[in-house]
């Protein structure tokens, strides 16, 4: 049987074994707040307003964007024939005036070469001629024809003096239009005489892209002496491989962008073509800029992505992303800093991520990787 101080030896015991488990479960769960305030505080990031000036940090929400497959290619800008003009003297002469450099803008009408020669004053003075006895041999067969009403003329002498008129009217229109063709006005020479000087005009309003001239060279009609092109009418020709053609369709929106470049430009396909480039294996694309891009020259190389199958999605840049053992994480913007959030996502294009659950807060857009830094040294800490 116990004795009183065997009783009072066991209730110490038992006291002080409560007494050690109220310690230890007071130190655990002192432990378990420190943890868990520790992982609270964790997941906020703190950065102040200088660093997110200097990290370049900017924020924003998802983007709406068209989202599908892509066909990537190339080609080069070009405008259409009836925009190009090349500027040649049809029958020759010797340069008196070429006022126009390389990548000058023209006017339609402005003289961009002078000329003479001694065929340019003979044809003047053969016409003048034969308009002036044209005019004799007109009123000499309307004579006649007058007088054959009044049976004084034969009908025979009726007929030589149309012959004759006829003729005179023939060689006179044939001189008026070779004075045309040569850059002379017919109608201005009959009134002021004959012009010392052949001006070629530009055909439209546009940029001159090449001039092969100089004062007082002789050029034959052969000669190109100036190349220009107008520029509202610039397209671009991209080379499409033949299995890619079924995908595409007349309306299809693409983005291209000048080969060495960052900047992307919106445009759309206007036109398929038909054979197969037997050098390149390749189909013509034809396609406009959806707004007037005065970076385009003829012959610029070009990069394109056609868009397939298109829907639009919400997006966000590739710079808004940490990616962890392939698990794409975001910075939601928080009132204490910023805080990492998983992300589900989806397609990818031209440095645009899709996002494939609703987000409707405000996130990092530029300078994720700054974040991750923060976060990695808190971490070492």
């Amino acid at each position: 049987m116990p004795t009183p101080f065997t009783h009072t030896i066991i209730m110490h015991n038992i006291l002080k074994t409560l007494t050690l488990t109220v310690v230890v479960a007071a130190c655990s769960s002192a432990h378990n707040e420190a943890e868990d305030h520790h992982h609270h505080h964790s997941d906020i990031i703190h950065v102040s307003a200088a660093q997110m000036a200097n990290a370049d940090i900017e924020t924003g929400l998802p983007e709406t964007r068209l989202m599908g497959r892509q066909i990537h290619c190339s080609g080069m800008a070009d405008v259409p024939p009836n925009s190009r003009a090349d500027i040649a003297a049809p029958l020759g002469g010797f340069v008196r005036k070429a006022p126009h450099y390389e990548g000058a803008q023209v006017k339609k009408g402005d003289v961009l070469v002078s000329l003479t020669h001694p065929n340019y004053i003979q044809m003047q003075q053969d016409y003048l001629d034969a308009e002036s006895q044209m005019a004799f041999l007109k009123r000499d067969y309307e004579r006649q024809e007058q007088l054959k009403e009044g049976e004084a003329a034969s009908s025979k002498r009726v007929q030589e003096t149309k012959s004759n008129y006829m003729t005179m009217k023939a060689r006179r229109n044939g001189l008026h239009n070779q004075l045309l063709i040569a850059g002379l006005n017919p109608e201005k020479i009959s009134t002021n005489g004959i012009e010392p000087m052949v001006h070629l005009r530009a055909p439209f309003d546009g940029i001159i892209s090449s001039e092969t001239v100089n004062y007082g060279k002789q050029v034959g009609p052969e000669d190109v002496l100036y190349q220009m092109y107008d520029p509202s009418h610039m397209h671009l020709e991209l080379q499409v491989f033949p299995k890619d053609l079924a995908l595409l369709e007349i309306g299809q929106q693409l983005r291209y962008r000048i080969q060495g470049t960052d900047e992307w430009r919106n445009g759309h396909i206007v036109l398929l073509g038909g054979g197969v480039n037997p050098t390149t294996r390749t189909v013509r694309v034809h396609a406009h800029p959806d707004e007037h891009d005065a970076r385009l020259r003829p012959g610029v190389f070009l990069q394109a992505v056609i868009h397939v199958d298109t829907e639009e999605a919400s997006t966000l840049p590739e710079s808004a992303f940490e990616v962890e053992e392939g698990v794409y994480y975001v910075f939601v913007v928080h009132e204490e800093g910023f805080r990492r959030k998983p992300i589900k996502i989806g397609r990818k294009s031209e440095g645009y991520v899709e996002i494939l659950e609703p987000l409707t807060e405000e996130v990092v857009v530029r300078g994720a990787y700054y974040l991750t830094e923060v976060e990695e040294s808190d971490h070492d800490h």
